[in-house]
């Protein structure tokens, strides 16, 4: 078995032969297993398998992943969850062998939105933290605390409720052009 720090090292440098060979022989096992016994085939498992590849690559080749997964147990899940994705597109997941296997299912795939939600929520934050202090202010009174424009006028000390609308769509535009100039963040983002 290979040194998860050192598959991960192998994969940000771009020395990934010796990474993939170990993961063709260990994880690709475990998830035509699954997709087998799931009215798949052997190439819909090499299919699915070289797409969580790749995603486990771009996740840390942008120091996204988090170093305490198992790459083994997170190449088998988004493995997993994509097969389901793609048999729920193609209806051919019908046959689960009992409620048991739903609850799993649904539990792997509550795991998966709510590592996509931190990772929304980490970026969000990031490009938040952008933002001068003014903005930032502005911002959260509308997202966080719901506060009308009058209130955030009074808040803020402008002159007109004009003011601060005018001020609420200046910062809205920046985060904006913030997002925007990150084409990761923004296909995070709307998943």
């Amino acid at each position: 078995m290979i040194d998860e720090t050192k598959i991960l090292h192998s994969i940000k440098t771009g020395e990934h032969s010796k990474v993939l060979s170990y993961l063709y022989e260990t994880t690709l096992r475990k998830v035509r297993q699954y997709i087998l016994k799931n009215n798949g085939s052997k190439d819909d498992a090499n299919d699915i398998f070289q797409d969580a590849v790749v995603i486990l690559f771009t996740q840390v080749r942008a120091d996204k992943f988090n170093p305490s997964y198992s790459i083994d147990a997170f190449i088998y899940s988004v493995a997993r969850n994509l097969w389901i994705d793609k048999s729920r597109r193609d209806k051919r997941f019908t046959n689960y062998d009992s409620t048991q296997q739903i609850d799993y299912i649904s539990d792997d795939n509550s795991h998966l939105d709510n590592l996509i939600e931190t990772e929304k929520t980490n970026a969000m934050s990031l490009v938040f933290n952008q933002l001068d202090e003014k903005c930032k202010k502005i911002l959260s009174y509308v997202i966080y605390e719901k506060l009308s424009m009058r209130e955030i006028k009074d808040k803020m000390g402008y002159t007109s409720e004009d003011v601060a609308k005018t001020n609420h769509y200046r910062c809205k535009q920046y985060l904006s052009k913030i997002v925007k100039s990150s084409p990761e963040l923004v296909k995070l983002l709307r998943h």
